[in-house]
């Protein structure tokens, strides 16, 4: 199953047409790496996907249990993902250059 999906990943539109990847490139592989417990090659990747799922995970589990700061916590973990995301984002776009 890994192989099928590691042969049909889906292009990246703008780096298509750019020839910069954007800051979600790399998450596709990222993931298919962390499911094969690569988590090293996960995070060259994109750094960002780890926090990404976590932040996933606590709203679910936020919806079904409603934490105290449920709300707050998602904000941080939220905004913590996106600082991930760009920070990666003027990297590549530093070394593109």
């Amino acid at each position: 199953m890994i192989e099928f999906l590691e042969k049909n990943l889906l292009t990246c539109s703008i780096k298509n047409l750019t020839g910069i990847e954007c800051p979600g490139c790399g998450m596709q592989r990222a993931f298919l790496a962390l499911i094969k417990g690569d988590i090293l090659s996960s995070l060259n990747f994109n750094p960002s996907l780890i926090p990404f799922l976590l932040t996933v995970l606590y709203v679910a589990l936020h919806l079904g249990f409603s934490f105290k700061n449920g709300a707050r916590n998602i904000i941080w973990l939220f905004s913590f993902t996106v600082a991930i995301m760009f920070v990666n984002f003027v990297a590549k776009l530093i070394s593109h250059s």
